[in-house]
């Protein structure tokens, strides 16, 4: 097969693509193409007027005027001779024409003499079919008549793209259809509650979850309304939530909405505790607009919560009891008040006056965290001078230095940066890092205590030339019941809950805590806090 074949094969599947595209071959007569052809035999009098489309076996004819036949074979068209051509294609006689003379439509009904046909393009440009006139009669068009002809086919092929547009808006529209269905069934399939609004601030959507957990459906009210038929509290389930701080309203207006906590008491269901996050689709924009919100469900892990929470003040308070005689007890025993003591006995009453100690921190350490994650550990804070503070946490801790052999210092300087800090947080934090580099240490070590003001920061660095960290255990330090994965670690114990309570204090004090360590060669365990520009 030569390659002009190629081309005009490839060119034709375009073509009849296109005409598929349109899908309009076998539809019903429609009124625009039908004043079309009755315009075209009208003003260019002739007895024969087609739309005429040409698929690969026949012309079908869209509209007719003075033809009762609806097609005819391709190989008998004019019309498949006229979309070859650019511009009109014209027959002056056809019974004169050798490409003609013996065609049946010629020398039988209905006796084609004359043809002149304007080929009709699809939106993408392929000949389709033609708007042509006949007549039984030879002739030619005048120049005014071509024109006529040319001006009617264009209107034809405005015909076929509003076609095309109808069909394409068709297709969308069963496209957001079925998403939006699709939409719908994922929505109704989430545990999640889902709400959201529109520019105007009107609910545009509030799934069934959402509906179920508030007991009505406020799609239809403003946004101002929407506190008066939810039932929301603040997050302790007693203080109604004030209009303004309803969760999606706060994202309309712009505002962060991230791990909110808010309970909904709908008529006849539970006080139900719900996390909220979210925030609005647009905020390029500025100032209010369309918004979205996430609820979950957190009743359960809520009322989990609490119940540790009451496990864990419970058995504080049922050990602080027998706990602190047993101390007060050991110390007796250890005092001599009742006499000297063995040897032997005075090691036990040690080990067990240390394990009473440990017993009394891992209590406190685990109260202070849970009072931390319930937001319950009220922080003083007000401007204080730093260097105080720091030089009596080392007056404070230094059994801890004589305990484990290690002395330390506070680098002198000129600087004693004011911060806004609780003094007696702040304390805890500083002996959490000196007695963790006191134990971790070699005897006869120094622990270096540095301050450093570095832009509107002050960071202060506690400095050990001790056993070091391994890299890939630093970024576990500060969470939870964390300890070094070590022999000698273990030996030297610890709640695991002291690293992360200093990360809470000082997070809520505006701050942040690291270590940069590296094993063998001591470790730098750090927080830095914000300068108060404060004056006392």
């Amino acid at each position: 097969m030569s390659d002009h074949q190629n081309t005009a094969d490839y060119r034709e599947a375009r073509r009849l693509e296109a005409l598929a595209r349109l899908q309009i071959l076998d539809t019903p007569s429609e009124q625009a193409f039908d004043d079309l052809t009755e315009l075209a035999a009208r003003w260019l009098d002739t007895p024969i007027a087609l739309v005429s489309l040409v698929d690969d076996q026949r012309q079908w004819f869209k509209s007719r005027v003075g033809l009762a036949a609806e097609q005819t074979p391709r190989e008998l068209a004019f019309c498949a001779h006229a979309i070859q051509a650019a511009g009109l294609f014209e027959v002056p006689d056809a019974a004169r024409d050798e490409r003609f003379c013996d065609n049946p439509l010629v020398t039988g009904e209905p006796n084609i003499r004359f043809y002149a046909g304007m080929p009709i393009a699809s939106p993408d440009g392929e000949l389709v079919g033609t708007l042509c006139v006949i007549d039984r009669m030879p002739r030619q068009l005048s120049a005014s008549q071509q024109d006529t002809l040319r001006r009617l086919a264009r209107i034809a092929e405005f015909q076929l793209q509003l076609r095309l547009s109808l069909l394409d808006s068709e297709d969308r529209a069963l496209e957001l259809e079925h998403q939006e269905a699709l939409n719908q069934r994922l929505l109704g399939s989430l545990k999640a509650g889902v709400v959201a609004c529109d520019d105007a601030g009107n609910l545009s959507l509030f799934n069934s979850v959402a509906q179920r957990w508030h007991g009505t459906d406020v799609m239809k009210l403003a946004a101002a309304e929407w506190s008066r038929y939810y039932d929301l509290y603040q997050a302790n389930g007693t203080t109604p939530l004030p209009s303004d701080a309803v969760p999606l309203l706060r994202a309309w207006r712009g505002e962060p909405v991230e791990n909110i906590e808010i309970c909904i008491g709908a008529v006849g269901q539970p006080m139900r505790h719900v996390l909220c996050s979210g925030g609005q689709l647009n905020p390029e924009r500025g100032g209010p607009g369309a918004a979205i919100v996430v609820m979950h469900d957190i009743t359960e892990i809520r009322r989990a919560s609490d119940l540790k929470s009451q496990f864990l003040a419970t058995v504080s308070h049922e050990l602080r009891t027998p706990l602190t005689a047993i101390s007060g007890a050991i110390g007796l025993l250890r005092s001599g008040a009742t006499g000297s003591l063995p040897p032997a006995s005075e090691r036990l009453l040690r080990i067990a006056q240390e394990n009473s100690q440990r017993l009394s921190e891992l209590i406190n350490d685990l109260l202070d965290m849970e009072k931390l994650e319930a937001g319950q550990l009220d922080l003083q804070l007000k401007p204080q001078l730093l260097r105080p503070i720091v030089q009596q946490a080392l007056e404070i801790n230094q059994p801890y230095a004589a305990r484990y052999q290690v002395s330390w210092q506070l680098e002198p300087g000129s600087a004693d940066p004011m911060v806004r800090v609780d003094e007696r947080r702040l304390q805890q934090v500083l002996s959490n890092y000196l007695s963790n580099a006191a134990k971790f240490s070699h005897a006869g070590g120094l622990i270096q205590v540095q301050l450093l003001i570095e832009g509107d920061e002050v960071e202060v660095q506690v400095v050990d030339q001790g056993i070091g960290i391994a890299e890939e255990q630093q970024p576990l330090l500060f969470n939870k019941f964390i300890q070094l994965d070590n022999s000698n670690a273990r030996q030297r114990g610890g709640t695991g809950l002291g690293l992360a309570i200093c990360k809470e204090l000082v997070e809520r004090m505006d701050g942040q805590v690291g270590v940069r360590s590296r094993e063998g060669a001591g470790s730098c365990f750090w927080f830095r806090l914000p300068l108060s520009r404060a004056v006392l």
